[in-house]
């Protein structure tokens, strides 16, 4: 099971699913010639695509090359020189010897020690707090195959935050109760195509990093595994080269193929010495927050903060300030002068609380080709476009909490007097319509934005944008009506109390709109 040598990899290549090592899976990056990684789960997906890159980024810094497209054996030779002294051990899942590094499996300081807990499947080492919103069930694959431990190694040793005592988090995240969102500019959602797109932003995205004062070392260690740890020893990010693939886990895989095990053991100490610097360490696919919360102790860096995304996931307003520049990007976050044509803007992430999972959250945004330059231009390019984004915004909110929320309530309380606010079943209702009114407006947002012309009259902008708004919001109240309790002896009465409520609302948060010609109608 060497990962340098053996064909572990089950991926669909054209019409026909081939085993492939981890060379010969790089060749194949290269060639865009690989449709699918079978056994990949979703979350995993932008992990390994994050791992795939970095390696291929430190090869060819080290040989001094700038072009991914290479042979099998290239990457077998540069692959195993990245191990240094550790050879072919650092890329075998299994090692019998715990003195000596496996892959993604540091050395153990003292090699006889006890662990903490075993784990006998894939799925239960990678996701170690109970599952919400992704779909993966733990303790699933009893028999599972080889690829599926990597893959599960690679999401829990990059991905992971803090997660009790003895179970530490990565640097790329701000603090131990955040997460790592993945954010990457697209041409494509082919994978070779992707890493290629990638790889090749990295070397611009190096020299940058390294100009910067976090103290990388450009001959650091990649592979961060290959250090002994005992779990209280730390790595400074000089000893690190920019682009290294850390372990935030004291792992070590025992077994045979067919029948795996990892042992799990506890470590006082992030392996990381970067907590204070709030996970801003320069890595290319994370947004940087420069206005509140965290301050990260690196000199000119005062009041940054890793971009963390909270339990509800990403909102538009996220994605607005990705766009619009409101949020420190990198190269990753930037398409390259060469390509033409329309980009698309690709969001993930495994939002965490403290011991539980929030939810696998994605969101895709495609930017048409004539937005392309003035999203990625410069900030006087942008400015203008950046201030409607922002009313369109508050003009979705506005609806919501002045037009849309009190004709639910209102319906839901057969058209009371007063609106009771705190009432209990109007407040779960609200919920779901308030989710559906969002998903309706969200899906809208960006192909309005993208649609204004510099020349417009941001009036005229906003009315289209708010007339979209007020069909989303009769739907939602209509789909409150059809729910509701019934009242025989009411029911004109209450209909007629929540239209009034609603165009009375509607004209006095937006009197801009009206002499709109949209149907006055709550059906």
């Amino acid at each position: 099971m060497n990962l340098l040598t053996d064909p572990i990899f089950r991926t669909h290549i054209e019409q026909k699913t081939e085993l492939l090592s981890l060379p010969a899976l790089l060749e194949n990056y290269g060639k865009m010639r690989v449709r699918q990684l079978i056994g990949l789960q979703r979350h995993q997906h932008d992990a390994f695509h994050v791992f795939m890159c970095y390696l291929a980024g430190a090869v060819l810094a080290r040989d001094n090359h700038s072009d991914p497209i290479q042979d099998e054996e290239y990457w077998r030779e540069k692959l195993l020189s990245l191990a240094g002294k550790a050879g072919m051990d650092a890329w075998k899942l299994v090692v019998d010897d715990a003195s000596k590094p496996g892959f993604m499996q540091a050395p153990l300081v003292p090699a006889d020690q006890e662990p903490t807990s075993v784990v006998t499947t894939p799925d239960k080492l990678d996701i170690l707090q109970t599952a919400k919103n992704h779909d993966v069930k733990q303790s699933r694959a009893s028999s599972a195959d080889v690829d599926t431990w990597i893959y599960s190694l690679i999401s829990l040793q990059t991905m992971s935050g803090f997660l009790g005592r003895g179970n530490q988090g990565i640097s790329r995240m701000n603090s131990g109760f955040g997460n790592r969102p993945i954010v990457e500019v697209l041409r494509t959602h082919n994978l070779g195509r992707r890493w290629l797109d990638a790889v090749s932003r990295l070397v611009e995205h190096r020299q940058e990093v390294l100009q910067k004062p976090f103290g990388f070392n450009p001959d650091g260690m990649v592979l961060v595994w290959l250090s002994p740890w005992d779990g209280e020893t730390q790595l400074a990010l000089d000893n690190l080269d920019p682009f290294y693939i850390e372990i935030c886990r004291r792992v070590r895989v025992i077994g045979e193929r067919g029948n795996l095990s990892a042992m799990l053991y506890s470590a006082k100490n992030q392996r990381i010495a970067a907590k204070h610097l709030a996970g801003v360490v320069g890595d290319p696919w994370l947004p940087v927050d420069c206005n509140k919360g965290a301050k990260s102790g690196l000199e000119g860096y005062e009041g940054f903060k890793a971009l963390t995304f909270p339990p509800t996931g990403i909102t538009i307003e996220h994605l607005r300030k990705i766009l619009l520049g409101e949020y420190q990007i990198h190269s990753l976050q930037r398409p390259l002068r060469s390509w033409q044509g329309g980009v698309w803007l690709s969001v993930s992430v495994l939002v965490r609380g403290q011991g539980t999972t929030d939810g696998f959250h994605e969101a895709q945004v495609a930017i048409p080709k004539k937005r392309v330059p003035i999203l990625f231009g410069s900030r006087q390019q942008r400015d203008w476009l950046g201030e409607i984004s922002k009313q369109g915004i508050m003009a979705a909110a506005l609806m919501k909490n002045r037009v849309l929320k009190p004709a639910v309530f209102s319906c839901l309380q057969g058209a009371p007097n007063e609106i009771k606010w705190d009432h209990k079943y109007s407040t779960s209702i609200w919920e779901s319509i308030d989710g559906h009114y969002e998903s309706l407006w969200s899906d809208d947002y960006f192909p309005w934005l993208f649609s204004v012309e510099e020349d417009e009259d941001p009036e005229e902008a906003l009315h289209r944008w708010v007339s979209t708004l007020l069909k989303h919001a009769l739907d939602a109240v209509k789909k409150v009506e059809l729910q509701s309790p019934g009242r025989m002896g009411r029911q004109y009465r209450v209909k007629t109390t929540i239209r009034s409520r609603f165009w009375s609302a509607y004209y006095r948060e937006f009197p801009n709109m009206r002499g709109d010609k949209i149907e006055q109608s709550a059906n």
